[in-house]
């Protein structure tokens, strides 16, 4: 029969479902689709390539400063279909010395949701223009469970059935002046509210005949912050503009439990042991620098180009762990990535009811927390191997289309990849 691991090491190895989609650190989710692209299905089509053109109710949270571009009262609301899947260890075996994760087995998890993602009301005045928005930038929820434990050198991960739900909306408002012929200048000021909820049980998969309830984790938060965004607009010609913005999201604040039922030997303990009982741990949604360039050379054909730096990198600064292995857990980490969008439009505008169609690509670089480096122990081979399936970087290709209305247009689009599919719908009226 396999070793097990010490108690300390035991329960980290009990921690393998927060590992897959909600550890106990900064970053609570290596899978969680956030929705950093552009809102609208307009957008969307145009692979989230935005920040330089900003020209309808959207650019309250895209772009502020493109607000000044709007002449008449508009109100826009989009709802999305989001299909994701999240990738965790499945059994298998990984070697230690050296460290090898070929042996392992990564399942996917497959979740949806439906739901209004936009909302916004924009009042343009003179040189002006208000908004006020509801934007959802995460809604998350899986369920998964492993038939078997996973094999690390000659230790054990028991198997285990974990459940997530993370919900963040952010209710704002923004302003934008027109300080030039050509220069807009935005600000936003938004709330976030946040809910996050995990509960993952492991087993004792010793004895088939007598499954014990190893240990159980939670993971609790209801919290909301504020976070502000700022942009600017520059008209460069009358076919090109040029777009910046900044974006500040707020930190929160959530608790976690880890308690232990066996010891070592998978023996029941006379009561509950509370391996760690936190508070104020910290969830932090990354902040991003954009920059984009919109070319109109013809009334009915507009191509953008985006870049997005996203400081993923916050999120894993000063894990803190459940598990009492904090070296260990200081090598986890995840990197800063760069979105790269580009997108094209074009409208068949002698239509008596023009329609758009659209069309692009992105690149969305790899934000899933990985072990760095080789690991020096068991307890560091466990969290490579724990952390060994996450997601890589990925292309998603975008389509959609639109009619404008005199004072209604209505919008579709889809965005498609390996690991995350977003259908949308949207309409903006104007009056």
């Amino acid at each position: 029969m396999k070793r097990v691991l010490c108690l300390a090491v035991s329960s980290a190895l009990l921690s393998c479902a927060s590992s897959a989609f909600a550890i106990t650190d900064s970053e609570t989710n290596a899978s969680i689709p956030f929705s950093f692209s552009s809102p609208g299905a307009r957008s969307l089509g145009m692979a989230g390539a935005f920040l330089g053109l900003a020209d309808d109710a959207t650019a309250a949270y895209t772009n502020p400063a493109g607000l000044t571009q709007l002449v008449q009262t508009e109100v826009s609301l989009e709802a999305r279909h989001t299909a994701y899947s999240t990738p965790y260890i499945d059994g298998g075996s990984a070697a230690i010395s050296p460290f090898s994760a070929n042996g392992l087995n990564i399942s996917e998890a497959d979740s949806s949701n439906t739901n209004p993602s936009y909302l916004s009301v924009v009042i343009p005045r003179d040189r002006w223009a208000f908004a006020f928005y509801r934007h959802e930038l995460a809604r998350f929820d899986t369920d998964f469970a492993t038939l078997s434990g996973a094999d690390v050198g000659d230790f054990r991960l028991f198997p285990f059935r974990s459940i997530a739900d993370l919900k963040i909306v952010s209710l704002g408002a923004a302003a934008a002046f027109k300080a030039g012929d050509g220069v807009s200048l935005g600000f936003g000021l938004a709330r976030y509210d946040f809910r996050f909820d995990t509960a993952t049980v492991r087993v004792d998969d010793i004895d088939p005949n007598d499954i014990k309830v190893a240990s159980r984790q939670f993971q609790n938060g209801d919290d909301n912050a504020f976070g502000f965004n700022i942009g600017a607009r520059f008209k460069l010609s009358d076919a090109l503009s040029l777009g910046a913005t900044y974006r500040r999201a707020p930190r929160f604040d959530y608790s976690a439990v880890n308690v232990l039922y066996s010891d070592v030997e998978g023996n029941p303990l006379p009561q509950p042991q509370t391996v760690a009982s936190l508070r104020n741990v910290r969830f932090d949604i990354p902040d991003i620098f954009g920059i984009g360039l919109s070319w109109r050379p013809t009334d009915a054909l507009v191509v953008n180009f985006d870049l997005d730096r996203v400081m993923y990198s916050q999120l894993t600064d000063d894990i803190n762990t459940l598990f009492n292995i904090q070296q260990a857990a200081n090598r986890l980490n995840l990197e800063d990535g760069t979105e790269v969008h580009l997108g094209a439009e074009y409208t068949f505008a002698n239509m008596s009811a023009p329609f758009s169609l659209r069309a692009g690509m992105w690149h969305d670089p790899r934000h899933s927390v990985s072990f760095s480096g080789t690991p020096a122990d068991a307890t560091q081979a466990v969290l490579a191997t724990l952390f060994a399936g996450g997601r890589g970087s990925e292309n998603h290709y975008s389509f959609g289309g639109g009619w404008a209305f005199k004072s209604f247009q209505l919008d579709f689009a889809a965005d498609l990849s390996d690991g995350l599919d977003t259908y949308s719908v949207s309409g903006v009226y104007r009056f």
